[in-house]
């Protein structure tokens, strides 16, 4: 079976994602697209890192600590990932931002990877950036200095700014979330948390968990499966197979559950930056489910319209005069400017436009991509499109 959501999505915010810059010269990230335009960033990485931090402050997700971490390899090259510990306890699927985005883990024998679930995308900005500025300087802090020193000696730096909208897709395969195999080879070497080298010494099942159990300098240490686990160890020639699972918690599926946190995050996404919060919430967002089904992004077929929004009625006026009742319609028409995007979803959707479009909210999305979660079906390919009232969308 292939399970996948995609969700294409866009947000309004301004001055994101900053790159090095030169000096005083404060640069966003760029980059240049077919029409020979440039573009504004947010990398995905900005994202992935917003969507933890937001998921974190909701109270939702726990974000691995410094216990939970080490630094591998040598000198000046060493790179922060997870420890080797909740790998081998299968520890490591209690954390989201490893289960849904990966990790790779070098301190085993063979190395350990997690190719990400979930895949975030560039967001691009949707109009071209135009080179706008900010001139600052910490005027403030410098008159302060001036009454004590006689002098005052500003930082003064121009930033980049640019506020529009932006587009980025998520990409989550289903039946890959909340699962994973940690590969072992036959006394190979693992290194700990604490820079410390063992050597695995045996692997077994007993009563249920898997045990690994490591020797070093005639010391002997125990790693146990976590409680909240499934296992299952397989004994190859060579190499041993951990795959662990998380458990289903009574009536309630884990990975729904887990990916029911990911779409409230995303719906209710901040990003701090220079000390602003922008809000990242989708303005627009189209969500497709698909199982046994090839699945598709729909984000080259979201258009930003430069449009006015008409709007017209009748203001009806009566009133008595000599005894004879006066009636006067006066016909009102305004024009408003308003985002206006328009949506191209070709003929494969055309039985479904009638309902395709929905307010974006919290209960509306995720009702929605609770079907996928149906197994009375055995396929499905569907869309829907969900805005924020405070742009319009027009489906062709």
């Amino acid at each position: 079976m292939s399970r996948f959501i995609v969700m294409d999505i866009v947000f309004y915010g301004g001055s994101l994602n900053y790159d090095q810059g030169t000096g005083n010269y404060q640069e966003l990230k760029k980059i240049t697209k077919w029409d020979g335009r440039q573009y504004t960033l947010v990398s995905r990485y900005a994202l992935r890192y917003s969507i933890l931090e937001t998921a974190k402050t909701m109270n939702m997700w726990n974000i691995a600590n410094a216990e939970k971490l080490q630094l591998a390899g040598e000198r000046d090259k060493k790179v922060i990932q997870p420890s080797a510990e909740i790998l081998l306890s299968g520890e490591i699927l209690n954390y989201p931002e490893f289960d849904l985005f990966g990790y790779l883990i070098t301190t085993t024998t063979p190395q350990n990877f997690r190719t990400a679930p979930v895949k975030i995308s560039h967001a691009v900005s949707m109009t071209p950036f135009n080179y706008d500025a900010l001139f600052n300087a910490n005027i403030g802090l410098a008159n302060r200095m001036m009454a004590k020193h006689g002098r005052m000696e500003p930082n003064p730096f121009t930033a980049e700014e640019h506020v529009t909208f932006y587009q980025y897709t998520v990409v989550v395969d289903l039946d890959n979330i909340g699962k994973i195999e940690v590969y072992l080879q036959n006394e190979g070497e693992i290194q700990l948390e604490d820079g410390s080298n063992w050597k695995i010494d045996k692997i077994e099942k007993a009563n249920g968990k898997i045990k690994i159990i490591l020797e070093s300098k005639s010391k002997a240490k125990e790693i146990t499966q976590k409680e909240n686990l499934n296992g299952e160890l397989v004994d190859l020639d060579k190499v041993k197979i951990l795959r662990y699972s998380l458990k289903q918690g009574g009536s309630e599926d884990p990975v729904l559950k887990r990916v029911e946190e990911l779409v409230k995050t995303i719906l209710n996404l901040k990003r701090s930056i220079k000390g602003r919060c922008e809000d990242l919430s989708p303005k627009l967002m189209i969500v497709g489910i698909y199982k046994k089904k090839p699945y598709k992004t729909y984000k080259d077929r979201i258009y930003l319209k430069d449009e006015y929004s008409e709007e017209s009625y009748d203001e009806v006026e009566e009133r008595e005069e000599n005894g004879k009742k006066i009636v006067k319609v006066k016909h009102i028409a305004s024009k408003t400017k308003k985002p206006i995007f328009e949506v191209i979803l070709g003929k494969e959707t055309e039985n479904q436009k009638s309902s395709i479009l929905a307010e974006v909210s919290e209960d509306n999305v995720i009702n929605f991509i609770k079907k996928i979660f149906d197994n009375s079906k055995t396929e499905i390919d569907e869309i829907k499109v969900f805005y924020d009232s405070s742009v319009e969308v027009k489906v062709k």
